[in-house]
């Protein structure tokens, strides 16, 4: 039997670089493989508490929206917590916007905390013109991206484990193309303790899979891993990092702060942050991020301010209804 196997594998491996070849771009990793890969509305943020905290969200995101950073964070929902839906909007830079949609619900399984969901990302701009050979005008269209995901996610003791199955349309003109992938993640609360404040781990895998060909071209999706933290710093202060390591660009690390003050019936936050891969190439002020939120019983809003030097500032909000 192992010998089987064995001889199963050594067939395997020649086809293996040339698999691993559609999958990511030439010299991936670095920033000599900007602007390689299909999709790029995959790595616009969703949400606006983890944008405001530079995005460093691998080791505490959660709720429903935490399917976009991380998807095993949708297991920090309890068996007895409501179902949620979270919706954002991103005013993006110039013309763009983006939105995204994400409903969660927990469940008790025999012994077993589960989470269930679904999500949609859109991304699009104003109408663009439309020119024949000769260069006349001659109409207009909308190009739009869009990725519906169905995700799970369930606790194993501490242990926290999710993933998300994606479909992927990107559409220019009356030319489209399609692809699927897989997100992968895990976060551990309480790992240890940092003088009077618990230490949470979280990792994720995101964009794992099919090229997309729009027209014909047909380039690699964004694919990316995260490795993160949030240091309970302090009954009041929340502080995360990540470092997380791209396809299409150089490593880079990110950093937030999160200060919160609870009363019965409400809770609200400021926070700040900073993204390295955001002052990457910008000339002016960026990199640097800032927030707020307001959580009152069933509903939470949350806001981001992510400016972007000379290239402009945006905004993001997002909206949480339990019920």
């Amino acid at each position: 039997m192992r010998v089987r196997i064995l001889l199963a594998l050594l067939a395997v491996l020649p086809v293996l670089p040339a698999r691993a070849s559609n999958l990511i771009p030439p010299n991936p990793f670095t920033n000599d493989a900007a602007g390689t890969t299909a999709a790029p509305f995959l790595k616009f943020p969703t949400g606006a508490r983890e944008e405001a905290m530079g995005g460093a969200a691998a080791g505490f995101t959660e709720g429903a929206g935490a399917m976009f950073y991380n998807p095993a964070g949708l297991a920090r929902m309890e068996p007895e917590s409501r179902p949620e839906l979270s919706m954002a909007y991103s005013n993006l830079l110039e013309t763009t916007y983006a939105g995204s949609a994400a409903f969660a619900r927990p469940l008790r399984v025999g012994q077993t905390d589960q989470v269930v969901g679904a999500g949609l990302i859109y991304f699009s701009q104003s109408p663009q013109t439309s020119f024949n050979g000769q260069g006349d005008a001659i109409g207009a269209f909308t190009p739009y991206d869009a990725a519906l995901n169905l995700s799970y996610a369930r606790r194993i003791h501490s242990l926290l484990l999710g993933g998300n199955v994606k479909l992927i349309r990107s559409a220019v003109a009356d030319t489209a193309g399609m692809g699927a992938a897989l997100d992968f993640g895990a976060q551990y609360p309480h790992v240890t303790e940092i003088g009077d404040g618990a230490l949470d781990l979280g990792g994720s895998l995101s964009n794992f899979g099919t090229p997309i060909r729009v027209g014909a071209g047909s380039s690699p999706l964004p694919m990316s891993f995260r490795l993160g933290s949030l240091w309970h710093t302090a009954t009041f202060l929340n502080t995360a990092l990540d470092v997380v390591v791209p396809v299409d660009q150089s490593p880079y690390v990110s950093f937030g702060v999160e200060a919160v003050e609870k009363q019965p019936g409400w809770a609200g936050a400021l926070r700040f942050g900073y993204n390295q891969s955001n002052s990457r190439g910008v000339d002016g002020f960026a990199g640097l991020t800032a927030g707020a939120g307001l959580d009152i019983a069933r509903f939470r809003i949350d806001y981001a301010w992510v400016p972007f030097g000379d290239l402009g500032t945006t905004n993001r909000v997002a909206m949480t209804f339990r019920f």
